[in-house]
């Protein structure tokens, strides 16, 4: 049964992107099987978690893919007294794979990716930065409060760093599809280099990458006043590099950046592609801060690896700490950002009126509240009430279309319907056969029958992640071609939606 679990592994790298393969699933090891279902081990709870909450599915439809039978999936931490439950022959499979497993999750991340990054040059001889577990979401004691400025004294570390002051952690408004890359920066910023260090957020145009980043700076400032941060977009570091170099200061701007500076944010790293001399100074800069012990926290709109124009040795140091995407928010997430936008701004937002706009603009939040803010200006002028009327004619003339055909609820709707199970059943984790099933072939039938990229899908499917959705059509449009029963269960299934 090991073996199947490796094959399984081999199937599961083929089907997601290489960081999200080697951060979760790399360490998952084979402990037994019992029955019908499959025991694996994990690294800790937060790691259970968030795998039975985006990763189950994917995982059960691997092993079944290379085993040729349908097995439950049981997390199980490793080190618990459930764990080390098994013969002398298992255990000692177990205390091998675990052997190289025995530092913290955090430093684990990237260790393999450092060791082989570091023979790109001399520059990273030093010793590595210390690296500890990183707290959990939630977690109060994660880090000790430190000395509080006065407010006009921290208003001005916060223009010096280069922070906006809006862009702090009780500002964010927290859904599934950024989750996970929120809880990450909250480690980050109760323990700088402490945690993940790099932190990569990456994501598309106007979902927070910048606000998460800056509210990082925010939080440093407000628990350690002595930290350094300095914040700056990669456009202002390259500006820097050309202006120093020119007026020949480049001691004082390595000073800068390499000395006295404690936490390094840089937005938007993708803009330095291309540029050999930025891109080499700004290599030299990170080796020397992570050398030194010292967070650095990027952002761009790609992962590492396919960052266009970036030299191979920068991307395979961005991948040493950890990568975590934020993807477009949900419907529930776009409304409550719309509420709260709405509240800093006094702005009077009737609920209807919010759900029309979160129906419609559903993957740039900065347009989300652009909108809204253009609405509140003209209604201000015109002395009314934001109307439904109002948000159809801005819509239009923001070339949205408002009448999409079929939607994702009324799938999953009726296809709960048919298997005689509840929409809260498919949207939600409960993993009976009766209940997953139905869940993949909803998944399917969206894809097949909406425009809904995979990583709306998921967040539409309770929060998912998109590589569940990905197995599960992939599964169905090679059974459907092979299977006719399969093929007429789809048939009437589309009769039932489509009518």
């Amino acid at each position: 049964m090991p073996n199947i679990w490796k094959a399984a592994l081999r199937d599961l790298e083929e089907k997601v992107r290489t960081d999200t393969f080697d951060f979760w699933f790399k360490s998952i090891d084979f402990l037994r099987r019992e029955d019908a279902s499959v025991h694996l081990t994990v690294d800790d709870d937060f790691f259970k978690a968030w795998i039975e909450e985006n990763y189950l599915d994917l995982i059960e439809d691997s092993i079944e893919t290379v085993s040729g039978e349908p097995l439950a999936v049981e997390l199980i931490v490793d080190g618990t007294e459930e764990a080390e439950a098994d013969d002398e022959q298992q255990e000692a499979e177990m205390v091998q794979a675990l052997d190289a497993d025995e530092e913290p999750v955090a430093a684990r991340v990237g260790r393999a990716e450092q060791q082989e990054a570091r023979t790109d040059g001399p520059d990273t001889d030093s010793a590595d930065a210390e690296q500890v577990d990183a707290p959990l979401p939630g977690d109060e004691d994660a880090a000790s409060d430190g000395p509080v400025l006065p407010e006009e004294e921290h208003r001005e570390r916060v223009v010096e760093a280069g922070l906006n002051p809006r862009y702090t952690f009780e500002e964010f408004v927290v859904g599934s599809s950024n989750q996970f890359v929120h809880a990450a920066c909250s480690a980050v910023a109760d323990k700088p280099a402490k945690s993940y260090n790099p932190l990569f957020i990456f994501g598309g145009v106007g979902l927070g990458k910048t606000h998460l980043l800056q509210a990082v700076g925010h939080r440093i400032i407000e628990r350690d006043p002595d930290q350094h941060v300095v914040n700056l977009s990669s456009e202002d570091f390259m500006n820097q590099v050309i202006s120093s170099i020119r007026e020949e200061r480049m001691n004082e701007f390595r000073t800068q950046f390499r000395n006295e500076c404690d936490v390094l944010l840089i937005d938007d790293i993708q803009t330095i592609a291309g540029k050999d001399a930025t891109q080499k100074e700004f290599f030299h800069t990170f080796n020397a801060l992570y050398n030194s012990g010292k967070q650095i926290v990027i952002t761009s709109d790609q992962p590492p690896g396919e960052l266009p124009g970036i030299e191979e040795r920068l991307a395979s140091r961005f991948a040493w700490g950890l990568c975590a995407d934020i993807q477009p928010p949900e419907i529930e997430t776009r409304i409550a950002i719309l509420e709260q936008k709405a509240e800093s701004d006094d702005i009077d937002l009737d609920d209807e009126v919010a759900l029309l706009l979160a129906q419609n603009i559903r993957t740039n939040v900065r347009e989300l509240e652009g909108t809204l803010v253009r609405l509140s200006a003209q209604a201000k002028l015109m002395d009314q009430p934001i109307s439904k009327q109002m948000v159809a004619d801005m819509l239009d003339r923001m070339n949205i279309d408002q009448n999409r055909e079929i939607g994702v609820d009324t799938i999953i709707e009726k296809v709960a319907d048919y298997f005689d199970i509840g929409p809260a059943d498919i949207k939600g984790s409960r993993r009976p056969r009766s209940i997953s099933r139905p869940r993949q072939y909803a998944m399917y039938l969206s894809r097949k029958h909406t425009e809904h990229s995979y990583p709306e899908l998921g967040r539409l499917f309770g929060g998912k992640d998109h590589t569940t959705v990905l197995a599960a059509v992939k599964k169905y449009e090679e059974k459907i071609e092979e299977d006719p029963e399969i093929a007429n269960l789809f048939e009437k299934l589309e009769t039932k939606i489509f009518g």
